[in-house]
């Protein structure tokens, strides 16, 4: 794993997000360009394949800010949801 658990987690909301964008454009009114849709389709695509392609070992490391508990990391970044 070359990115750190957050970014992947954070990797995967965005994801998320995008799904519910295209949803949106899919099915709203009016509808979204067909070239658009597509277009969504392929950049989440890409963003799971870049996913995908991770399969290295995941190997902690030492945080170099003082140590806080999962509560304050989620308060500050929103956990990465």
């Amino acid at each position: 794993m070359l990115h750190k658990i957050s970014d992947f987690v954070h990797k995967i909301k965005v994801m998320n997000e995008m799904a519910h964008k295209l949803y949106t454009m899919k099915y709203s009114i009016p509808k979204a360009t067909q070239s658009s849709i597509l277009n969504q389709i392929e950049q989440i695509q890409a963003m799971a394949l870049s996913i995908a392609n991770d399969k290295g070992d995941y190997s902690r490391l030492d945080d170099t800010v003082p140590k806080r508990s999962v509560r304050d990391k989620m308060i500050e970044d929103d956990g990465g949801w």
